[in-house]
């Protein structure tokens, strides 16, 4: 019986220190897991964090790319508007010089028309009076030999080169 009471507490013993092993490894491997729990809720929040401000940092770039390109767009339009009503504005500038010297041309040509005709009315009153005189001369001096000057220029309505031509 002392035997086996021995036997009983070294049993016992065992079994407490087994006991204890068991539990000092239950607690340091519910330890190691309540910190490998925290370590990973940890890095998720982590990776969390890190893809929120990823997708924020790109959410930026994004925006401002978008931005960007209307501004580009817009730029272009207005640079595209103000070379267009530049081009508008030159074009009626020329429309206006060539109307200025079309209307200078006709003028000047009219001028010159005037000019011509009131020469050729003066050169045709001078062939008149030279007629006249050529043919009281004529008269005066009765050369047969000579033709009627007066009659040749009439029949002739070449206009004044005509008239100088005949009379020189």
């Amino acid at each position: 019986v002392q035997q086996l009471r021995q036997e009983v507490s070294v049993l016992k013993e065992k079994l407490h220190k087994e006991s204890q092993e068991r539990k000092t490894f239950c607690h340091q491997t519910d330890v190691d897991l309540t910190q490998l729990r925290s370590d990973h809720i940890k890095g998720v929040e982590e990776m969390k964090v890190s893809f929120a401000t990823s997708l924020h940092q790109l959410n930026t770039l994004l925006q401002d790319e978008m931005r960007d390109r209307r501004a580009e767009g817009s730029l272009r339009d207005t640079r595209e508007a103000g070379e267009k009503s530049e081009r508008e504005s030159q074009n009626e500038q020329i429309k206006t010089v060539v109307e200025d010297n079309k209307l200078a041309f006709f003028s000047t040509r009219d001028d010159i028309y005037k000019q011509l005709s009131n020469l050729t009315h003066d050169i045709e009153m001078i062939a008149t009076a030279l007629c006249k005189v050529k043919q009281a001369k004529g008269t005066l001096s009765k050369d047969p030999n000579r033709p009627d000057f007066c009659a040749r220029a009439r029949a002739s309505h070449r206009g004044a080169s005509a008239l100088l031509e005949l009379l020189f």
